[in-house]
């Protein structure tokens, strides 16, 4: 029983509570909604199908990671879409993190955000965001989560960043674009990826400030394609390199963990 009342104090957990109160509100009122129900329970299916078939038994953690990318692939392939879009991009975002590692048992590449990239490559820009359904529930349940959990820096980071040069690469509209819509789900659900992104203070400044340059670059350069998931492949890739050339007190090592919480410097000895 104690068990139980501590799952929901659970980040994984809270995450998958607020992924399903994005995709109840994303199907409720919609003519459509029964193509984005079944691109979703395919890209669920294909999320944990995957998992078992690549890692075999894992624990119920892995199981909920795995739902998690299905979830983000099915909220955000285009209603529509044949299934087999949503399949591949599931299949890929799991099958990442078993074939694409850097660091065990860190893998390179945001899953969800891998997968979307090859089904796109595959099949042609097929992204429409309908889990982004409500900014006020992102912004206040994705970022209580993210203060427990000391990444709030990611999003504000890139915020600034895709702001800023949006203004010194755009003209008014491209920049108006950018103050105007920012992409929520992105920055709050999507950029802040435990395993691929940083934990450290410093460090989350950099890597979200470069996903909001790197954004920035593919909107200017190629506006009908997804810049934002451009953006975080390219400093996935990238960040093996970061992690060799920064600083050491820059580096994507990961912090101690004391009790089972990460901190955010290393314990004295």
């Amino acid at each position: 029983m104690s068990n139980l009342v501590k799952q929901p104090q659970k980040p994984k957990v809270q995450m998958l509570l607020l992924l399903a109160a994005l995709a109840l509100l994303g199907l409720f009122g919609t003519n459509d909604w029964q193509p984005r129900l079944s691109i979703l329970a395919t890209s669920l299916a294909a999320a944990v199908l995957g998992e078992w078939a690549f890692f075999g038994a894992v624990p119920a953690s892995a199981v909920q990671s795995a739902v998690i990318s299905g979830m983000i692939v099915g909220m955000l392939v285009s209603p529509g879409s044949s299934l087999a879009v949503a399949w591949s991009a599931s299949v890929a975002a799991i099958a990442s993190k078993k074939l694409l590692v850097f660091q065990e048992p860190k893998h390179i590449f945001n899953p969800a955000t891998f997968g979307l990239m090859v089904s796109v490559l595959i099949f042609g820009n097929q992204i429409n965001w309908w889990g982004n359904s409500s900014a006020v529930l992102i912004v206040i349940g994705a970022g209580a989560i993210l203060f427990r959990m000391h990444r709030l820096s990611l999003p504000f980071a890139y915020f600034a960043a895709r702001a800023l040069s949006a203004a010194l690469l755009g003209g008014v509209g491209f920049t108006r674009a950018a103050f105007l819509m920012p992409n929520l789900f992105f920055a709050f659900i999507m950029l802040v990826e435990p395993k691929t992104s940083p934990t450290k203070r410093t460090q989350q400044w950099v890597f979200g400030a470069l996903c909001g340059i790197a954004a920035t670059i593919y909107y200017r350069c190629f506006p009908t394609y997804e810049g934002d998931l451009a953006a975080l492949v390219t400093v996935n890739l990238l960040s093996p390199l970061l992690f060799l050339v920064l600083p050491k007190k820059l580096s994507m090592a990961r912090p101690a963990n004391v009790n089972g919480r990460v901190l955010e410097r290393p314990a004295n000895p």
